[in-house]
């Protein structure tokens, strides 16, 4: 038999005995999960699109209203937009397409007193105020090599040089044209080692100083011999920025050794050799200043090659006494290395390069004996 007690009956039994009966209301919380979906082609402008217009392709137009929809549902170039876009023959861009106001409807340069910037010539006045748009010019800052002469590139043109001072920091200004330009800084170190050219692309804004900052000239890199005896020292030399990490990479940063530069921004790694096999090797450097995680890093260097090897040139990871040859001698060294693990390090006669010397290195070392 069930029992079956109204609502109002319940209701009642409660306040009769309210003092004998403890009510205890839980609170049931769902998790709830919600996603917007955006998708570009739906005739539907959603929440992470700017338009939704099947079929256009986003090409440049000469008015704001003529903006077209990118493939991506992003608004395509135009004049109006604030950019000035110089691969599309803009001279100027106001972020409107107004006449009469230095710069036209249609993105070119009003000059002044052709009745620009809204004058007239009614009201018997002189027919219209002329207004000095000022200068278009660049100014760069940056640290290079100390007390050495920095050369400025403008659009691969030569446009001047200035000495850093004895801190390593220059400042350098020139006149420019309006657009878009590549500024390219480089220098020759103390020893006569040239840098890389160091490039940056930017727009220029007519009328106005383009600041540049924080220029950083990478290191030069160089060694006294790209062929390197295996187990010799390789005296990695350059000039950088003053004082500070001079990270020197290998292959990719397989390998990476630092180094701190002296106040004339010079720096010398001796890097021991044992630690590379015969091969080819890449190497590169980069400055870096800061504590992490506000690290600054210049760019990589020129890249440098080095042959470890007989006569600069790889030979058989089999030769171990680096003469050439695979006999005895290299015999003689994988036993006195035998079943030797190598830890940190591979041992040097561990030729497969599996931490350890053992039947596999002795296999190879058969395979490649020349007596």
């Amino acid at each position: 038999m069930k029992w079956f007690v109204p609502f109002f009956q319940l209701l009642a039994v409660v306040i009769i005995f309210g003092s004998e009966v403890h009510a205890q209301i839980e609170t049931v919380g769902v998790a709830t999960t919600t996603i917007t979906l955006s998708i570009c082609g739906n005739s539907l402008v959603d929440s992470s699109e700017d338009c939704d217009v099947p079929g256009e392709t986003g090409v440049y137009s000469t008015t704001i209203v003529g903006r077209q929809c990118t493939p991506t549902c992003k608004f395509g170039p135009y004049c109006g937009d604030g950019i000035l876009q110089t691969q599309f023959t803009e001279e100027c861009d106001d972020g409107n397409n107004t006449s009469l106001d230095f710069c036209s409807a249609t993105c070119k340069i009003e000059p002044a007193g052709s009745g620009g910037g809204g004058s007239s010539g009614g009201g018997g006045g002189s027919g219209g105020g002329e207004r000095d748009l000022g200068d278009t010019q660049i100014s760069v800052t940056g640290i290079g090599y100390p007390s050495q002469t920095i050369n400025f590139l403008l659009d691969t043109k030569s446009i001047g040089s200035v000495r850093a001072n004895s801190s390593g920091r220059f400042e350098f200004a020139a006149d420019a044209s309006p657009g878009t330009a590549t500024l390219g800084v480089w220098a020759v170190d103390s020893a006569g080692k040239r840098s890389i050219t160091l490039n940056n692309t930017f727009d220029v804004t007519q009328g106005a100083v383009t600041n540049v900052s924080g220029l950083i000239l990478p290191p030069t890199i160089s060694v006294a011999n790209p062929n390197v005896i295996p187990g010799s020292i390789i005296a990695i030399t350059g000039q950088s920025i003053p004082s500070v990490k001079v990270d020197v990479h290998f292959n990719n940063s397989e390998i990476v050794e630092s180094v701190t530069s002296g106040a004339d921004g010079k720096y010398t790694l001796n890097f021991n050799s044992t630690r590379l096999r015969n091969a080819e090797y890449t190497i590169k450097a980069r400055s870096v200043s800061g504590v992490a995680p506000l690290l600054t890093q210049s760019s990589f260097s020129t890249s440098l090659q080095l042959f470890v090897g007989v006569d600069g040139r790889a030979t058989s990871p089999s030769d171990l006494s680096r003469d050439g040859k695979v006999n005895l001698v290299d015999f003689s060294i994988l036993i006195f290395w035998w079943q030797t693990a190598g830890g940190d390090s591979n041992p040097p006669a561990d030729i497969n390069g599996n931490g350890r010397v053992s039947l596999e290195d002795f296999s190879i070392l058969l395979f490649n004996w020349t007596g």
